[in-house]
């Protein structure tokens, strides 16, 4: 009898046992630490070389939304200035001017454009009207004043050429004056273009080449001059500037800003736990071990394994759903990932699971 009733009580404790393991609910959490970052950072930086790179991210998608290089010609004297006006407050806004490059190379080259089209339309201009003595003589003494205002500004480069290469004269004095220079000379083959259609007439077949070659160097002036003005850089949306004193990266920082209306967090998970988080699982944060929690949200995985401490991880992105003050770029976190509820059994087996990885 005795025997029989301990049969039961075992048999009643594996059914009890059994529809616990089954029926039974308890909630799994994953425990991670993870790296706050706005959903959108713009960066400005340079290379060693000079060369600028404008690079726009969107942590949301993680993807980056929009690059440029800007990099200039061997030789080129070109400098970047910043609106230091802007560094002063800690916010900026969409289109504000961040800086300018400056690129004495672009400027020369629009100069020789734009005289050498100057040339071409004075042609033109001359061969529409007809040779006339009186337009001939004006033509000559303006060719005459031109040739005076050249050789002048060529006697000056060529003193300086020399002071600028022992240091005494600055970069600017020198592109100035080299810039001046070319001015000139493009005004005296301005002048003397004019005498030459004037003395000699022009046919219907010149007049049509000199119209060909107007075109062409419209064109180039817009290319240089677009070029130009994209070296003006603006800010492409509102945000808070990032400000960090000491980096290990290769490149400078000119400047970096964060919409920090909405923040992202970057956690690290190990690969056997991927299986157990989906997109909209909650994430429970919390700062510095505060008692205070934020609410976020699975929003996306990475398709990679990355290794930490010799670990297979992959990184899951969440984004915080509550106000953003509290949160800085860069922070580090405390996270907890509710994975929902899962039974008595498969909390134990994932528990063994835990135990055996680690």
């Amino acid at each position: 009898m005795k025997i029989l009733l301990r049969l039961a009580l075992i048999l009643l404790f594996l059914g009890v046992s059994f529809a616990a393991a089954v029926y039974v609910e308890i909630p799994y959490n994953i425990n991670t630490k993870g790296v706050v970052s706005p959903v959108r950072e713009w960066r400005l930086d340079r290379l060693p070389d000079g060369t600028i790179i404008n690079t726009e991210k969107n942590n949301f998608t993680n993807k980056i939304a929009y690059f440029s290089v800007l990099e200039f010609q061997r030789g080129d004297h070109a400098e970047f200035i910043v609106n230091e006006d802007l560094f002063t407050g800690r916010t900026v806004n969409k289109g504000d001017t961040v800086g300018y490059i400056r690129s004495w190379e672009e400027e020369r080259r629009l100069i020789n454009l734009t005289g050498a089209l100057e040339e071409q339309e004075k042609r033109l201009e001359v061969s529409l009207s007809g040779e006339k003595q009186e337009e001939i003589n004006a033509a000559t003494e303006r060719l005459i004043l031109a040739e005076k205002e050249y050789e002048t500004q060529k006697r000056l480069v060529a003193r300086m050429e020399a002071l600028h290469k022992t240091g005494v004269i600055a970069d600017e004095d020198w592109d100035r004056a080299l810039n001046d220079y070319l001015v000139k000379e493009q005004n005296m083959n301005i002048a003397r273009s004019v005498i030459e259609v004037v003395s000699t007439g022009s046919k219907p077949e010149e007049q049509e080449l000199i119209r060909a070659m107007i075109r062409n160097y419209q064109r180039q002036i817009g290319q240089t001059q677009n070029r130009i003005d994209a070296f003006n850089i603006l800010a492409p949306f509102s945000g808070t500037i990032i400000r960090q004193q000491m980096t290990l990266e290769d490149t400078e920082s000119i400047i970096r800003v964060g919409d920090m209306e909405r923040l992202t967090v970057t956690l690290p998970v190990e690969l056997y736990q991927l299986a157990y988080i989906e997109n909209g699982n909650p994430v429970v944060l919390r700062v510095n071990a505060g008692r205070r929690t934020y609410n976020a949200r699975v929003i996306g995985f990475d398709n990679t394994v990355q290794f930490m401490d010799q670990r297979q991880n992959v990184f899951v992105t969440a984004i915080i759903e509550e106000e953003t003050e509290r949160f800085i770029p860069n922070m580090l976190v405390q996270a907890q990932i509710i994975c929902g509820e899962v039974s008595a059994w498969d909390y134990v087996r994932r528990m063994f699971k835990l135990i055996f990885e680690n």
